[in-house]
């Protein structure tokens, strides 16, 4: 292959250039570089592009605040001892609203009690009337009380739970695959049932999406296997770029990607899938004469349906990328329980 075919290759012009500022080019590094080499984030350009213009170059400390920013599950969630340290401010509250709750039933029980005493005693009817009427108030503020403590639990509760997502989306950063840097295929399955569980209870929509990158193997063998890893890397980062924040992005094999959309039907999460098909189509991860740099993907993709499971659900999903590899590769395909769904939007 030429130089100026590899000045064109920005997997190759990506490494050659950390080698050349001597930076250090791992997972995170490579996804940074390669958003921002191809634009796919504006915001982390221009950031980028400020910090040049200051100082002349990015540093190792400049790349790994830039990922962390725009590119890191963290941003939206916060560094992980925030996310912690949030979830034990919202304990201790919790705490101290209980704790509270509990003291104003015990002052009011032992005020009940007296005043159903002295009721026993009442030597009027007037009296009589009296003490009732405080008794009467009472059981009403403590009605209102009770309301309002259930209200602020169910709002904690809440909160919580979206922190316990925060806190999972952390994890599985952390327990991510060394080649991409997205998570593993056990965090991926970890996710996707806490995921189910909690649509189930709140009975919103799931969508699984399974990609295989088309004839990978090939793409491999051609121009070897760290090509390869950067090709993995930069579509990893492709992946995630299309679909939202919320999404989950996992390698769930070798060339092979999972991905979680909650709160999205199938018929909908087809649109974020069959973006990051055409991008990831039009795009060049080295360069040769046959067109053998490109690469493809074929997706099936399904939706949860009452008491599914995971992995019933991801079955549902991997009969639909058997019916796309079977249609010609380089498609979406929907499937239902009853079969594929077609769109002719979706036909190549």
């Amino acid at each position: 292959m030429s130089s100026a075919h590899r000045k064109t290759d920005p997997g190759e012009v990506i490494v050659e250039e950390a080698r050349a500022a001597r930076l250090p080019l791992g997972p995170q590094q490579f996804e940074f570089w390669f958003a921002y080499k191809n634009g796919f984030n504006p915001p982390l350009t221009a950031a980028a592009n400020e910090i040049r213009l200051k100082t002349g170059a990015l540093t190792r400390p400049d790349i790994d605040r830039l990922h962390q920013t725009y590119l890191s599950p963290w941003r939206v969630t916060g560094q992980p001892d925030s996310v912690t340290a949030r979830l034990d401010e919202k304990l201790r509250d919790i705490a101290i609203t209980l704790e509270g709750a509990i003291g104003a039933t015990q002052a009011q029980s032992e005020m009940l009690s007296a005043e159903a005493t002295q009721l026993g005693d009442a030597s009027t009817i007037e009296y009589a009337l009296r003490a009732i009427y405080r008794l009467s108030l009472a059981i009403k503020e403590s009605q209102t009380r009770l309301s309002q403590l259930e209200s602020r639990m169910d709002a904690a509760a809440r909160e919580i739970g979206e922190i316990q997502q925060q806190l999972s989306a952390v994890r599985a950063e952390c327990q991510a695959d060394s080649t991409t840097a997205l998570p593993t295929r056990a965090t991926f399955n970890a996710i996707l049932a806490k995921t189910l569980e909690a649509a189930a209870e709140t009975r919103q929509p799931v969508s699984v999406a399974l990609c295989d990158l088309d004839y990978f193997a090939t793409f491999n063998e051609h121009f070897g296997s760290q090509k390869g890893d950067q090709a993995l890397r930069g579509i990893a980062t492709l992946a995630k770029e299309q679909m939202r924040a919320g999404d989950t992005v996992a390698r769930h094999g070798g060339d092979e990607f999972a991905i979680v959309l909650p709160q999205l039907r199938a018929s909908d999460a087809v649109a974020y899938a069959d973006r990051f098909r055409q991008t990831l189509a039009a795009h060049t991860f080295a360069e040769d004469p046959n067109g053998a740099g490109r690469i493809t993907v074929s997706i099936g993709i399904a939706d949860a349906i009452k008491g599914d499971t995971p992995e019933f659900l991801l079955r549902r999903a991997a009969n639909g990328l058997k019916v796309a590899k079977r249609e010609g590769r380089n498609r979406v395909a929907e499937m239902s329980p009853d079969g594929p769904i077609w769109d002719a939007k979706r036909r190549i």
